[in-house]
């Protein structure tokens, strides 16, 4: 028999994720993502991290196709930005786009960048930093929420 630990060598962790926030802006906890950053202000905008293990025949441009055609079907859909975009050294890709809520209110930004972190053992891990205000906001937020995403530092397990 043999003993597989994870993480292990076989089977290696999420990998890390550091990122710098402008004042203003919290964790918050027990939402699900890996991390959720929300700014004080009440205002509703955030950023959410969430790491996702890959299948091997899983890529980021089918990972950025789902989340672009996801977007597209939302009322108001507006492109604003779509394009490869490292993340930290990582291949990646940035889709920002303005929507307007399917259960009404108001337009709100979606700002979306997506690494593909390859670790050992031929794993591939999914980081989706994930930010989004309303439109509303965007003047003021959408920079800071940029920032945040130009400042994430990304490390494979070890």
């Amino acid at each position: 028999m043999t003993t597989y630990t994870y993480p292990g060598p076989d089977f290696p962790g999420p990998p890390s994720v550091e990122l710098t926030a402008e004042d203003g802006w919290q964790p918050r906890h027990g939402l699900g993502p890996a991390m959720t950053m929300e700014r004080s202000d009440d205002g509703g905008a955030k950023l959410e991290v969430v790491v996702t293990r890959l299948r091997d025949w899983e890529t980021l441009d089918e990972a950025a196709m789902k989340i672009a055609g996801a977007l597209e079907k939302l009322p108001g859909y507006r492109e604003l930005v779509r394009d490869a975009d490292p993340v930290s050294g990582f291949d990646g890709f940035r889709l920002e786009a303005q929507v307007r809520n399917p259960a009404g209110g108001g337009a709100f930004l979606q700002l979306i960048r997506y690494a593909l972190v390859q670790q050992r053992a031929g794993v591939r891990d999914l980081v989706q930093l994930m930010g989004s205000c309303t439109a509303a906001q965007a003047t003021l937020v959408a920079p800071e929420i940029r920032a945040m995403q130009d400042s994430v530092v990304l490390l494979a397990a070890d």
